[in-house]
């Protein structure tokens, strides 16, 4: 046998031996490279999918009871049931309003939620006197279209009615003979601006028991002389 012929043979062996280990080199290489490219874009994706579903939201903001208006009473209780029923959002604010004295009363304090420039009026107190007769006071108070929907009457000063919306209640504060008529009487309401992230029945309790919580601060803040004739509590 031709030694030439043979040692041409082998380096045609060698030559195509090493072609092979290079593309199988360079292929390893090609799916390394490939598998992390991959699993760059799944981790983006994936990220992107958690973002869009709110993973990196900021949640829900938390209320404290020294948050609470001052004029609410029982501002812990307040604060829980505030947690419990309110909007979700990344933050909440309150505004009160007081206005002492015997000759003109108000009470009131909003609540929002979200920051400033973008925030959602989500819940109105307020308390003032009045020389109107229940019914047309409770009208007055834009008990009228989605705020009167399920609108009726429960137990509590000298009248009172609650929906999913809004709870009113009317009491007697001052006698006739002595003060000016305008000053007779007090209305209570508790408004929710934006609805309640509950069931309506859930939403009328709620409303219920804030109203009358605050007709019993409104009384003593008024310093109203007739009985109030609220539910205990």
């Amino acid at each position: 046998m031709d030694p030439d012929a043979m040692s041409g043979d082998d380096s045609g062996i060698d030559q195509d031996g090493g072609e092979v280990a290079r593309f199988s080199a360079m292929t390893t290489r090609s799916k390394i490279v490939m598998s992390v490219v991959l699993a760059a874009v799944l981790v983006a994706g994936g990220l992107g999918i958690a973002a869009w579903q709110g993973a990196f939201a900021e949640g829900r903001g938390d209320i404290a009871a020294g948050d609470v208006c001052p004029n609410v009473p029982h501002r812990e209780r307040a604060a829980e049931i505030f947690r419990s029923v309110l909007p979700e959002d990344s933050s909440y604010s309150f505004a009160p309003l007081v206005e002492p004295g015997r000759d003109f009363f108000a009470s009131g304090c909003d609540v929002y939620g979200g920051k400033l420039k973008d925030r959602k009026y989500l819940l109105n107190f307020y308390a003032h006197p009045t020389a109107l007769g229940w019914t047309e006071a409770r009208d007055g108070e834009v008990v009228r279209g989605e705020y009167g929907k399920g609108f009726e009457p429960f137990r509590a000063g000298d009248e009172a009615w609650a929906g999913p919306r809004m709870a009113f209640v009317g009491m007697t504060c001052r006698e006739k003979t002595t003060k000016e008529p305008e000053m007779n009487r007090m209305v209570v309401t508790v408004i929710a601006k934006t609805p309640l992230d509950v069931s309506e029945a859930k939403s009328t309790a709620v409303l219920k028991e804030l109203v009358v919580d605050f007709a019993r601060q409104v009384h003593k803040d008024a310093e109203c002389e007739v009985p109030a004739r609220l539910p205990e509590g």
